[in-house]
């Protein structure tokens, strides 16, 4: 079984929702709640309505939009707060993907960061496979060898912003590697 079978069948949505305390999750988000009775109010992640729209009560698992008019479990959220799926909702609140960077809705907006992926990495790199990385997950997380450029011969791995924005690398050297990977 690969890494990625390994996930995929791990994502039961009735355990994810028992697992993961909806405010927790609401907090990684960066959602800014304050506590009002057995609620969580905030604004709402749509940037609609005010200071109070949203609502979430963390005894039910539930929240509710009072802008959009939505509501839901703690995926629901995720989903809602990231305009992703909710298979791609229950990966991101599991650890088991790279959040998605929703659609940008004005194109005339500049993204944030500037940093493309590097097309280069060798995911399929011994190095990489050294760190417990299978060449289809390390390709899709964009993780791998860096043959050249200013992280040449490290592993390169990704470092993102909350909203998925790729915000630059981290390489890891040859020290930290094996010895039996050093030189490759």
């Amino acid at each position: 079984m690969t890494t990625k079978e390994a996930v995929m069948s791990y994502l039961d949505f009735a355990e994810i929702k028992n697992k993961y305390p909806i405010e927790e999750v609401a907090k990684r988000l960066g959602l800014v709640l304050i506590p009002h009775n057995n609620q969580l109010r905030g604004a709402c992640p749509s940037g609609e309505g005010d200071k109070r729209s949203l609502v979430i009560t963390p005894s039910k698992g539930v929240f509710f939009s009072f802008a959009k008019g939505i509501g839901g479990d703690v995926i629901k959220l995720v989903e809602f707060t990231k305009s992703i799926s909710a298979k791609e909702s229950a990966e991101w609140i599991t650890g088991a993907t790279v959040p998605t960077v929703p659609a940008v809705e004005n194109p005339e907006a500049k993204p944030r960061g500037g940093f493309k992926p590097l097309d280069y990495l060798e995911a399929d790199h011994p190095a990489v496979l050294a760190l417990g990385f299978e060449p289809d997950v390390a390709g899709k997380l964009n993780i791998g060898f860096a043959p050249r450029g200013i992280l040449k011969g490290t592993v390169a791995i990704p470092v993102r912003l909350a909203d998925g924005t790729l915000a630059g690398y981290v390489g890891i050297t040859e020290a930290v590697l094996p010895p039996e990977w050093r030189g490759l």
